[in-house]
């Protein structure tokens, strides 16, 4: 019987990993997450060469700086917590680029939606199952090794 507080282990059993990824290529992934997230941060905080009409309905919630801001700090903190091996803030900064690209991906959805005919699904896609999954897988691996290390000693 499945464990109720993981239920993706009766997932686990119908998908296997065809692929063995090992440290290096792990953390080159996690290193150029983070470092996208970096320039993406770095990208608003420069104004658009069209103006705001040229931003999605998301990036218009909020004023530029502040998106700026959001993805510099958790590029920056995932960074930094994996080079000062400091797996809480590790996780704190893939926590909060997860949820700002989730943020970014149902704002776009709803706009596709928005649309007739229903197009530009693609990008929202991408955010959800790309970035948004990749941040919080990451985010979820970094408390594992927090916990792991706190119970060890």
């Amino acid at each position: 019987m499945t464990d109720p507080a993981q239920p993706w282990r009766s997932w686990a059993r119908l998908v296997r990993l065809r692929v063995r990824l090992i440290w290096p290529e792990v953390v080159l992934i996690e290193v150029c997450v983070l470092v996208a997230a970096l320039c993406r941060g770095i990208d608003y905080l420069g104004p658009p060469a069209g103006g705001t009409a040229t931003l999605s309905v998301v990036e218009r919630t909020m004023p530029l700086d502040a998106w700026a801001a959001m993805f510099i700090v958790g590029g920056t903190l995932g960074l930094v917590g994996l080079v000062g091996d400091r797996w809480p803030l590790t996780s704190f900064g893939h926590a909060v680029l997860a949820a700002a690209y989730a943020g970014f991906a149902v704002g776009a959805f709803c706009e596709v939606l928005g649309r007739s005919p229903v197009e530009g699904w693609r990008t929202p896609t991408d955010w959800l199952l790309v970035f948004a999954v990749v941040h919080w897988g990451y985010a979820d691996a970094a408390l594992d090794v927090w916990r792991e290390r706190r119970r060890s000693g």
